[in-house]
């Protein structure tokens, strides 16, 4: 019975006392360190040997020195916690046991291992801690593995044995889940879809009207009258000939419908009759020789439209048979 209530004040003292399925607030002061966790443990009675050899390899410290520690605050914490939980087991399956508690450094990383033997309380019934772990170290391991770290705990020798090791930097920043869009934001990226779409399709309808336009201008402004076309004669002076002109010529002239070359040398004009859009008309070509004041008209030919062409091809395959 006395052992039995030397082992509850202990595991009081320590914070983490717990019966099956019973979870307990810890009892531990906020930001209690280590060394402080180990002598409130030992001057309950708990036999315990401390080494932290961070920061000094190989250097065995009691509870009253400690140097700075490594590491983040959450990783601190995680320590002091397996210490916790390893007491508490040792305190409650292997009572009257020496511990030995070890932090020490493993790369970039801090490593702390809690080590009890057999029980020493004569003729102790205390079942062992389970190789599997309890509900707490079921938790404790799953706070280790939040900070990537590792947690191994199982039987050792003739005792229990927890080890951790956890990486300097903490958990491994998880990337924020995406959110749904709030209802502001979603009508604002609607009202600028909707006025990207709109410029869009604005910018297209000026482009196309653009082109349109232009080649309506280009068409209707470069067409010479038939009756004019018909009044002039080869050897009329330019100038005379210019005052019926209209004020563009054709760019495109459809030079494979023509019944004959060009004069060589001339300079050829060629003009549309017709100021229809989207179809075939014939056009008139124009040829001058000579400077600019003397020069004259020396051919006119009309350029068929394409049905023209292809009717007046058709007679000429005609004739040949």
């Amino acid at each position: 019975a006395a052992a039995s209530q030397a082992t509850d004040r202990l595991h009081t003292i320590i914070g983490l006392l717990r019966e099956e399925g019973d979870e307990q607030a810890p009892l531990a002061p906020v930001g209690e360190s280590v060394e402080a966790l180990v002598a409130r443990a030992q001057q309950s009675g708990l036999r315990i040997t401390y080494v932290d050899e961070r920061g000094r390899p190989g250097a065995q410290r009691g509870p009253a020195r400690r140097e700075s520690t490594e590491g983040t605050e959450r990783t601190e914490g995680t320590v002091h916690r397996v210490v916790q939980e390893a007491l508490t087991n040792a305190a409650k399956h292997a009572p009257g046991a020496h511990v030995t508690v070890t932090v020490t450094r493993d790369g970039p990383a801090t490593k702390v291992t809690v080590t009890n033997g057999r029980s020493g309380a004569q003729g102790s019934d205390v079942p062992a801690p389970p190789s599997g772990g309890g509900s707490g170290l079921r938790a404790l391991r799953t706070r280790v593995t939040d900070l990537d770290g590792t947690l191994e705990a199982g039987p050792h020798g003739d005792g229990f044995r927890v080890a951790a090791r956890l990486p300097d930097r903490g958990v491994t920043p998880r990337p924020a889940a995406p959110t749904a869009p709030t209802a502001p934001r979603l009508t604002e990226a609607r009202r600028r879809t909707a006025l990207g779409f709109g410029a869009a399709v604005a910018t297209g309808a000026l482009l196309v009207g653009g082109t349109f336009a232009w080649y309506a201008y280009t068409r209707t402004h470069s067409v010479l009258d038939p009756t004019d076309y018909a009044r002039l004669r080869v050897g009329d002076p330019r100038a005379e000939v210019e005052r019926v002109l209209p004020d563009r010529t054709v760019a495109d002239p459809p030079l494979e419908r023509a019944p004959t070359p060009p004069p060589r040398g001339a300079d050829c004009a060629y003009y549309r009759s017709s100021g229809e859009l989207f179809t075939s008309v014939a056009h008139f070509r124009l040829c001058f020789e000579g400077d600019d004041r003397e020069a004259r008209l020396v051919d006119k030919a009309v350029i068929p439209t394409t049905q023209d062409q292809q009717n007046q091809d058709q007679q000429n395959r005609e004739r040949v048979r």
